[in-house]
């Protein structure tokens, strides 16, 4: 939060020694646009995914080896997380699942599926509400302790790894990480897909773009504004795999490609 702060306070007595000194309606305008870009740039901050100027975040791997990190978010959903296991073991892919703490309490059966096949499992918020991002820091404390406890309950293991809904992190959901010890997680290529309804564009998108050493994100479940259909992602799952395998690159979970401890001893 004193991030935040040190930004707001220059930007604010900028305006208002521009107010003071200036004269008229080009006093006002100038303390408007200081204003405004202040603005801008924290909404930059909030909303690049990859940066970690709030939290420490990582979303490829230092020195970029020829492996990439496979993550979903937003399950476990009992009608497409199965079927995402389905593909995942037949194609012999490690992966990551982000889970939302109210879908593992929902399903914690699923979730130890997930666990048993040798997949990570990360934080991905208890409610992955909108609101979730307008929440003091107190408040993101207990969102995140929720989920961990869900995963908990339910697979007998706490995680270090954190992804924000939408990939969105704020001043106070930086100082909750901190205070609980979690990492976030970003993504270097994304297919979009919980938006996407057309499997060759989902595939065209993470095959084009993904590198080294990177984080793909995709989607085995639906939260606020999606698709509630993972249909697309399940068609374009096997081909996602195959065109990153035929670049040279292989699979491996998200722990291994980072170096971080995925669960607290």
């Amino acid at each position: 939060m004193l991030k935040s702060l040190v930004m707001k306070v220059p930007a604010a007595l900028a305006a208002i020694a521009i107010v003071a000194i200036g004269k008229g309606v080009a006093a006002w305008i100038g303390a408007f646009a200081i204003l405004c870009a202040g603005a801008g740039v924290l909404a930059w901050l909030v909303f690049d995914v990859n940066s970690s100027f709030w939290a420490k975040t990582r979303w490829r791997a230092d020195g970029s080896p020829g492996t990439v990190a496979l993550t979903f978010d937003d399950g476990p959903h009992p009608q497409y997380t199965p079927r995402v296991l389905e593909i995942l073991e037949a194609k012999d892919v490690p992966a990551t699942f982000f889970v939302i703490g109210e879908n593992v309490r929902a399903h914690p059966d699923l979730l130890a599926r997930i666990d048993e096949a040798g997949h990570l499992v990360g934080n991905h918020s208890d409610h992955h509400g909108w609101g979730f991002h307008f929440t003091p820091r107190a408040g993101l404390r207990r969102e995140l302790v929720a989920c961990n406890a869900a995963i908990a309950n339910a697979i007998g293991k706490e995680p270090t790894l954190f992804r924000a809904p939408q990939g969105f992190k704020t001043p106070a959901l930086g100082d909750a990480l901190r205070d609980l010890g979690l990492l976030a997680i970003g993504w270097q290529v994304r297919g979009l897909d919980a938006m996407g309804r057309d499997s060759a564009t989902i595939v065209e998108r993470i095959a084009s773009r993904v590198k080294a050493g990177g984080v793909v994100q995709m989607h085995d479940g639906a939260a606020q504004l999606a698709l509630k259909s993972r249909e697309a992602t399940l068609d374009a799952l096997p081909e996602v795999i195959d065109r990153i395998r035929a670049a040279g690159l292989e699979f491996v979970r998200l722990d291994a490609l980072l170096g971080v401890p995925p669960y607290r001893k």
